[in-house]
């Protein structure tokens, strides 16, 4: 899929370990979210929102995960 000139691939993963859901991004440029299949339907939502949220913020150029987390939380909760 396409949005806002960004390639993105979107897999739901059973067994994601506890982690609601990440990011990656590839060699080619696109990125990949992973999400866990065993949240509710809202749920998964949010999380697409979140990690849509690092892609537009350009989280991959930064540096510090922490304060990447920290930013993409506050976003949240304005």
């Amino acid at each position: 899929m396409e949005y806002k000139g960004y390639y993105v691939n979107v897999f739901l993963m059973d067994d994601f370990g506890g982690v609601k859901g990440s990011v990656s991004h590839n060699k080619d440029d696109s990125y990949t979210i992973f999400i866990d299949a065993n949240l509710s339907c809202e749920e998964q939502r949010e999380v697409y929102r979140h990690e849509m949220r690092h892609i537009l913020n350009c989280d991959f150029e930064k540096c510090n995960a922490d304060n990447i987390e920290f930013e993409a939380h506050e976003l949240c909760f304005r």
